[in-house]
């Protein structure tokens, strides 16, 4: 199954805004919880679904055998998550 480069390219920027989620979207769905910054919720809220769909996509290219779309879509969103996750939990505010 071959893509053209026009599908590449929006996967790759697909895979770059779910790293950019994946790492400050907690943060932001932290700040987002006090009432003046509602906005902020909305962001955090649509970062983590992207990277829930990203995880999705990359169990699929686990099935299918493909390393390289594993850790590109699962392996490296989840560990930004954790280290997101970890910066709005213990940075002070």
């Amino acid at each position: 199954m071959s893509k053209d480069a026009y599908q590449t390219f929006i996967g790759a920027k697909g895979v770059a805004f779910t790293w950019i989620g994946a790492a400050i979207g907690p943060a932001f769905l932290r700040i987002g919880l006090d009432p003046d910054y509602r906005g902020h919720l909305v962001v955090g809220v649509v970062s983590l679904l992207l990277v829930a769909m990203s995880v999705l996509d990359g169990v699929r290219a686990s099935k299918a055998k493909s390393l390289s779309g594993f850790m590109a879509f699962a392996v490296v969103p989840v560990a930004l998550l954790l280290a997101g996750l970890a910066f709005a939990l213990f940075a002070k505010v």
